[in-house]
C-alpha cells in the first residue's frame, strides 16, 4: 500500500491595471482566504453570476485542511451574498465573522465563539521611547523622557511598564517629576484574561474606555473577558487655537502626558494620542523660550460609548487617590435595540458609585443619528449626562453633549461641561461653529474653511474668530487667518492672528526630500508679534528607525533650541532592531535580502524598508497577518515582494520574525546618443537587446548595469547607464576611426 499527500506551493501576487479599482474587476477575481487565522491553500473565487463564492474542496483536503472545516467553510460561503458587497463588507453568519475586502483581495473567516485563538508566544521585548529636550539662552532648560515596555512571555502572558521623567528649570526655579505610573503582568486565556499590578488612569489608551467610572489603582487584580482587549478607537480631535508660535503641553494629575508643536491659529490634537476617559486636561501654551503664554483647563470626553462589545471585567484593589480598598465591576452588552455599558464601584466607609449608559445609532431619513444617555449615582447624589451626534450630507453634522456636576461620590468627582459643534458644507466652503463651557471658562469659535487648486497647486484657507481661550478671560476675542500652499514636495503657509490688541504674523516654508530610508523635511519659520521678529530653522526625519526633529532660532534676542525623538526597539532570540513607535506593543523583525547588488525599496505595513537590512515593523493590536501588506512605487525597476508573516493574534510583547521574498528586475530605457547628440543604434553586447535607429532602447536586467557596449555598423560605443541626461544616455566611441560626418 502507498499513500501520497499533495502540498501546493504558491506564489501569490496580484495587481490592478492603471485606471481601474480592484472592486471593478469581479470577473476572474481570486481571494486569499484565512480560516481562524490560518492561510488556506488555494484561492477562493466567485461562482458564475458573481453572487456566491466557492473553492476547490479536493485541493483543500489534499493540503491538510480538516474535512469539518471544509464543510463549515462551504456552508458559510453558500449563505454569504457576495454580490451585496460593493467594495467589501463585514458580516456574521452562523456564529462566524466574515470579512471580505475586494480592494486587497482578502477574505477572513473566524469563529466568533473563539475570537481569541491561542497563539504560541515566546520571550520578546518591545520598548517605546520618546525624548524631548529644550533650552534657551535665557536659562530655560527642559527635559522630558517617556517610555513604555512590553515583555513577551510564554503561554500567552506578558508584562507592561510605563515610566516617565521630567526636569524643567525656568526663572531659576526647578521642578522634577519622575516615576513608574503603571506596571502589571497579564495572562490571556481562551476567553478571558487575568491582570495584576498597578494602573494609572492616565495610561488608559483611547478607544478602550466605555464609562466615566475609570479609577486608577496602586495595586489591583482584574479578571475580564478578552473582548475588552480590542482597541476600537474612533475618536475625533481636540481643536485648539493659538495666538502665538510655541508648544502645547498637556498635563493630567500634574504629569505631562503629551507635547505638541503649536502653530499660529488653528491646531488639531487627535484623541487617539490622549488617554481614554472623561477627565480635566490642563493645556499650557509655552513659547520656545519657555515662557508660559496661556493656561486652560478643558474637560476631555474620550469615551467609546457605542462600541457594541460583549464584555465584562471585575477588579479588586487599592484606589490610587483615596487609598481605599475598592471593588469595580463593568459590563458591556449589545441589547439589539441599543448598546449598554455599565460600571459599579464599591469601596470602604460606605463609598460607592454606579453608572449605566445607553447608545442607539439609527438612520432617520438621510441622517445618521446617535443619541447617548448616561445615569450616575453614589452615596452623595445622582447625576448624569447626555450626548447627541447626527450627520447628513445636506444638513451638515451636529454634536452636542452636556455633563452635569456629577460629584456623586467620594470615589468619583466629575465636573460639569457643555459642548456643541456644528459644520456644514456650502458650496466649496465649510462653515463650523463650536461652543465649549466648563466650570470656570467658556469658548466660542466660528470658522470658514475652503480649498483652492490653481493648476497643480493645492491651497487651503481658514478664517475664524474665537471668544475666550487665548487668555483666561472669557471676554477676550481673537481673530485668525491660516493658509497653506503645496506643490510637489514643497509647502508654504501663512498665519495671522489678532488678540488682546496685538496682531501676530507667521510665515513658514518647508521642503521634503525622499530617500530609500524615509523622508527628511527642512524649513524655516518667521513670525512677528508686538514689534518683535522671531526666526527659526528646523529639520525633521521620519523613517523606519523612528522620527526625530531639531529646531533652532531666536526670539527677542534670546536663542532657543529643541530636539525630539520618538521610536521603538524590538528584541527577541532572533535579534534586535530599531523601528517606529508601536502602540500595540507587538512588532515584526523583518529581514530583507540583498538582490545581486541591486538597490531596492518598498514599504511593509506602512514602514519603508530597503534591501539587506533588518527592521522592526509595528503591528496592530491582536491582528491576524498571514501576509504583510506590501507597497512598491519604484519607477525604474520591476519588483515583486512577498512577506509571509503567518501571525495569529499579534500578542503584546511578541516580536515575530519574517523574511521578505524579493524578485527585482532593473528597467533601463531611453535614448542613446553620442557626444555630438546624434542617435546611436545597433545591438547591446551584454544583453542582446536592440537599439533602434533613433537611439531608443529598453533593457530588463537582474544585475546592476553601469555601462554597456553597443555594436553598430560604424563601430562600437561605450554607453553610461549611471548618469542619464533626462532620458538621454551618453555614449562615447571606442573605435578611433569613428569621426563625425
Amino acid at each position: 500500500m502507498s499513500s501520497a499527500n499533495s502540498f501546493a506551493q504558491m506564489n501569490i501576487s496580484y495587481g490592478v491595471p492603471e485606471g481601474f479599482s480592484p472592486a471593478e474587476l469581479d470577473e476572474g477575481a481570486r481571494y486569499l482566504g484565512t480560516f481562524n487565522g490560518v492561510t488556506l491553500p488555494d484561492f477562493i473565487t466567485p461562482t458564475p453570476g458573481n453572487d456566491r463564492l466557492t473553492f476547490d474542496r479536493q485541493k483543500y483536503a489534499d493540503n491538510g485542511v480538516a474535512e469539518e472545516d471544509i464543510a463549515t467553510l462551504k456552508s458559510l460561503l453558500t449563505q454569504f451574498d457576495y454580490s451585496d458587497c460593493e467594495r467589501g463588507c463585514d458580516v456574521t453568519l452562523a456564529g462566524y465573522h466574515i470579512a471580505l475586502d475586494k480592494l486587497r483581495r482578502t477574505l477572513a473567516v473566524h469563529d466568533s465563539h473563539s475570537d481569541f485563538v491561542a497563539p504560541d508566544t515566546h520571550f520578546g521585548l518591545v520598548h517605546n521611547q520618546s525624548v524631548d529636550l529644550r533650552a534657551s539662552s535665557d536659562r530655560y532648560r527642559a527635559m522630558n523622557l517617556n517610555g513604555n515596555a512590553w515583555l513577551g512571555l510564554p503561554s500567552r502572558a506578558f508584562g507592561y511598564l510605563n515610566w516617565f521623567s521630567g526636569t524643567t528649570t525656568r526663572d531659576r526655579q526647578r521642578t522634577q517629576t519622575h516615576g513608574v505610573s503603571s506596571w502589571y503582568l497579564q495572562k490571556n486565556f481562551h476567553a478571558y484574561y487575568l491582570r495584576a499590578g498597578k494602573q494609572s488612569s492616565a495610561d488608559f489608551s483611547a478607544g478602550t474606555i466605555t464609562t466615566l467610572l475609570t479609577p486608577g489603582f496602586d495595586l489591583f487584580a482584574t479578571l475580564g473577558s478578552q473582548t475588552y482587549l480590542q482597541n476600537q478607537n474612533e475618536s475625533g480631535a481636540l481643536v485648539l487655537f493659538s495666538a502665538a508660535e510655541g508648544n502645547y503641553e498637556f498635563y493630567r494629575q500634574g504629569r505631562m502626558i503629551l507635547k505638541r508643536h503649536a502653530v499660529l491659529g488653528r491646531n488639531e490634537i487627535s484623541y487617539a494620542d490622549l488617554p481614554g476617559g472623561y477627565y480635566p486636561l490642563e493645556i499650557r501654551l509655552v513659547d520656545r523660550d519657555g515662557r508660559l503664554i496661556n493656561t486652560d483647563i478643558q474637560e476631555v470626553s474620550n469615551i467609546q460609548f457605542g462600541s457594541g462589545q460583549q464584555a465584562w471585567n471585575l477588579t479588586v484593589g487599592q484606589e490610587a487617590q483615596t487609598r481605599l480598598s475598592l471593588l469595580r465591576a463593568s459590563l458591556s452588552h449589545d441589547m439589539h435595540w441599543f448598546f449598554m455599558n455599565s460600571s459599579l464601584l464599591s469601596g470602604q466607609r460606605g463609598k460607592w458609585a454606579g453608572e449605566v449608559n445607553l447608545t442607539r445609532p439609527m438612520p432617520v431619513g438621510d441622517r445618521q443619528l446617535t443619541p447617548t444617555l448616561g445615569l450616575l449615582s453614589g452615596e452623595a447624589r445622582s447625576g448624569g449626562y447626555a450626548s447627541l451626534s447626527t450627520s447628513s450630507a445636506t444638513a451638515g453634522s451636529l454634536t452636542v453633549s452636556h455633563y452635569l456636576n456629577n460629584r456623586v461620590s467620594g470615589l468619583y468627582q466629575g465636573s460639569a461641561s457643555t459642548s456643541l459643534s456644528y459644520s456644514r458644507q456650502l458650496g466649496d466652503v465649510t462653515l463650523s461653529y463650536r461652543y465649549l463651557r466648563y466650570v470656570s471658562s467658556r469658548q466660542q469659535q466660528v470658522e470658514a474653511r475652503w480649498n483652492y487648486r490653481p493648476g497643480g497647486v493645492w491651497a487651503t484657507f481658514s478664517l475664524g474668530i474665537q471668544n475666550g481661550g487665548y487668555q483666561l478671560s472669557s471676554g477676550n476675542y481673537g481673530l485668525y487667518f491660516n493658509t497653506s500652499w503645496s506643490l510637489s514636495d514643497s509647502q508654504a503657509s501663512f498665519s495671522a492672528a489678532r488678540s488682546g490688541g496685538e496682531t501676530q504674523l507667521s510665515g513658514d516654508y518647508r521642503k521634503t526630500f525622499h530617500d530609500d530610508f524615509g523622508e527628511t523635511t527642512a524649513g524655516t519659520t518667521v513670525s512677528r508679534a508686538d514689534r518683535h521678529t522671531s526666526a527659526s530653522l528646523y529639520a525633521s526625519r521620519s523613517g523606519a528607525r523612528g522620527s526625530t526633529s531639531l529646531n533652532v532660532g531666536q526670539s527677542e534676542g534670546i536663542a532657543h533650541a529643541d530636539f525630539n525623538y520618538r521610536g521603538m526597539v524590538a528584541a527577541s532570540s532572533q535579534g534586535m532592531a530599531l523601528g517606529s513607535y508601536s502602540d500595540s506593543g507587538a512588532a515584526m523583525l523583518l529581514e530583507t535580502p540583498t538582490a545581486g547588488g541591486l538597490p531596492y525599496r518598498f514599504s511593509v505595513e506602512n514602514t519603508p524598508v530597503t534591501g539587506g537590512h533588518r527592521y522592526a515593523v509595528p503591528l496592530k493590536t491582536y491582528a491576524d497577518i498571514p501576509f504583510a501588506q506590501v507597497v512598491s512605487e519604484s519607477r525604474d525597476m520591476d519588483i515583486n515582494v512577498e512577506v509571509p508573516a503567518n501571525i495569529v493574534r499579534a500578542h503584546p510583547g511578541q516580536v515575530y520574525s519574517a523574511r521578505a521574498s524579493v524578485d527585482v528586475s532593473l528597467l533601463y530605457h531611453g535614448f542613446m546618443k553620442d557626444r555630438f547628440g546624434k542617435p546611436v543604434s545597433g545591438s547591446i553586447e551584454q544583453t542582446g537587446d536592440a537599439v533602434y535607429a533613433n537611439g531608443l532602447f529598453s533593457i530588463t536586467s537582474k544585475t546592476l548595469l553601469s555601462q554597456v557596449i553597443v555594436r553598430s555598423a560604424t563601430g562600437r560605443y561605450l554607453c553610461d547607464l549611471t548618469r542619464p541626461g533626462g532620458v538621454d544616455y551618453p555614449c562615447q566611441a571606442l573605435n578611433q576611426n569613428i569621426i563625425r560626418k
